[in-house]
């Protein structure tokens, strides 16, 4: 009896969470939604294929290259390449890898060390650790070409440097998570990440205007980076490469020890954060029982009409979409980070116009017909477009952030639609709002664009936001996804959905761009308008059309949207 109640080994507990998930998956493909949501996730990994591959041939050849120029110095440089893409890729791009809570796996009897081993190597699985492993590979073999007796030390440093970023990128979103717990903590680090998304697009111009005005200065600060990042675990892996190239292997194995002490401390903080999960810890904004105080003298009830006033009343509007409309605004508005996002058109204007403001000394023709093409009013469309790109992402999952009210939805005494009409309204204005504000900005800063590429901006935005809603909404009933405030790295979208909004944005804007230059080159720029009137009419249809079925789709779907969004992850 002892034996049939030992906890299996740590082997044994592997393989079993492997075959686990490997059900789960197989189990999966039994419907259609499954096998649709693993075909459209077969093909977005083979698109990505190809940037993996052709990555690794950039990396193969550079380090080739380099090793036999004798261009020892620039292998850091390749090193820094992989390591940003390893960490800072699961941010901004959505994962199309499976996502899976390993807490979970705590409600059964596992060894610490199975749950630490588990959680490690899951990391090996995401899409930019493969990317990133597969570029040192072949860093590896193009060294190896080049000089073959350095086989044996590359695999040393490479495995070190691999081994760093994988632990940092589990303890980084380990400890990320644990912060983000708090509500204002996570509007203040989400602020910080949308500002600093912002802050690339100005490096550009900021390099460009130390380049024409301080070049002294810029050596500065330039040499003062290198320096710092020579002893950052990036540097210290190429500079032991450099140095074992250069036979000097003892200086190599100081530095190769450094960085070896980077993973050690990395793990250390890792193993910090699974004890404390693996002992019970429960992340909650819940604040901590506190002694009953006082009762609170009764006050009067507001009277009937003043409750009533809360709710507002919009002309010609149903009072449930109102109310919707209602409900989305306070939303926004008690989230910094969506806030940021309507300040993004104002921001990207401000980029757009320090380029091309620009003192440039040695003018190419490139820049004067980018500077031209921007005053002469087609900066206005530009600014949409990337406005449009960004917004239009949350039409296509519109409910993930509702949870379990999701379920209010499916009792009011409301029709779907209503629900889904509410939703739209508000994006749409939001839409129209922040191209008006545009529009305002740029007129003050240069001057006002014609009135064709104006009436022919908004005809676009029209015609590409009732496509969008028309795709996106059926997406978000058929196909939703529970995103939490609380995670930092959120459950990846479905599949179907990141490929047909993929193919959706091509298409709207690759059709929109494709107007606006053909009607620029055939001089009738007013011609655009009626084109996207035109196309305003198709997608009207569109939306209309989807928008009558709704009701009944949500019906169909009615337990895939409970279970996605009340699910507990």
């Amino acid at each position: 009896m002892a034996g049939l109640n030992a906890i299996p080994g740590v082997g044994q507990q592997i393989r079993l969470v492997g075959r686990l998930r490997w059900m789960l998956f197989k189990n999966s493909l039994r419907n259609v939604k499954g096998r649709l949501q693993a075909v459209s996730s077969a093909i977005l990994w083979l698109m990505m294929s190809g940037l993996v591959i052709g990555g690794g041939i950039f990396f193969g050849v550079a380090t080739y290259y380099l090793v036999v120029k004798n261009q020892w110095d620039w292998l850091a440089g390749l090193m820094w390449i992989v390591c940003l893409f390893w960490q800072i890729y699961p941010i901004f791009a959505a994962s199309v890898g499976a996502q899976f809570d390993f807490s979970n796996l705590l409600r059964f009897p596992l060894r610490f060390k199975s749950f630490l081993i588990l959680s490690v190597v899951y990391g090996l699985f995401d899409p930019g650790a493969v990317s990133s492993v597969f570029w040192l590979f072949c860093m590896w073999i193009g060294l190896g070409i080049a000089r073959p007796a350095m086989l044996g030390w590359a695999l040393l440093v490479l495995l070190a440097f691999a081994a760093m970023n994988l632990f940092f990128a589990r303890m980084l979103f380990a400890w990320i998570e644990k912060w983000l717990a708090r509500r204002r903590t996570r509007e203040i680090l989400g602020f910080v990440f949308i500002l600093i998304f912002i802050g690339f697009q100005l490096i550009g111009p900021v390099i460009e205007h130390y380049q024409h005005n301080h070049a002294q200065v810029q050596a500065g600060w330039v040499l003062a980076l290198i320096s710092i990042a020579n002893i950052l675990p990036p540097g210290l892996a190429g500079r032991s490469l450099q140095l074992g190239l250069a036979s000097n292997f003892v200086q190599a194995a100081y530095l190769l020890l450094f960085l070896i002490i980077y993973a050690a401390a990395f793990f250390y903080l890792l193993r910090i954060r699974l004890v404390a999960q693996f002992r019970g810890e429960n992340l909650s904004e819940t604040s901590a029982a506190a002694p009953a105080a006082a009762p609170a003298r009764k006050t009067r009830p507001l009277p009937a009409s003043k409750s009533a006033a809360s709710s507002w009343e919009i002309p010609g509007l149903p009072r449930p979409i109102a109310a919707v409309f209602q409900k989305e605004l306070r939303y926004v508005f008690r989230s910094g980070p969506m806030l940021i996002q309507f300040l993004a058109p104002i921001l990207i204007v401000v980029i757009f116009s320090t380029a091309i403001h620009q003192p440039h000394t040695h003018t190419h023709k490139g820049n004067d017909f980018f500077t031209s093409a921007f005053q002469t009013g087609f900066m206005f469309p530009i600014v949409m477009a990337y406005t449009f790109l960004v917004q239009m992402n949350f039409v296509f999952n519109c409910f993930a952030f509702e949870g379990t009210g999701i379920q209010f939805f499916l009792l009011a005494p409301v029709r779907f639609r209503d629900v889904i009409a509410g939703k739209n309204l508000f994006i749409s204005v939001v839409s129209m709002i922040e191209a008006l504000l545009v529009l305002v900005l740029l007129s003050l800063i240069f001057s006002p664009p014609p009135l064709a590429i104006i009436l022919a901006t908004f005809a676009a935005l029209l015609y590409g936001t009732l496509g969008n809603l028309a795709i996106g909404n059926i997406l978000s009933v058929c196909y939703p996804r529970r995103l939490d405030f609380g995670v930092f790295r959120q459950k990846k979208q479905a599949g179907v959905t990141m490929a047909v909004a993929f193919a959706a944005q091509i298409v709207f804007i690759g059709l929109g761009a494709l107007v606006f230059i053909l009607t620029q080159l055939a001089h009738r720029p007013a011609l655009a308008v009626l084109i996207f009137l035109v196309l305003a009419v198709a997608t009207a249809i569109g939306y209309r059309i989807s928008l009558g079925r709704i009701d009944a789709l949500a019906m169909r779907h009615r337990e895939t949207l409970t279970s996605e969004l009340c699910r507990q992850e």
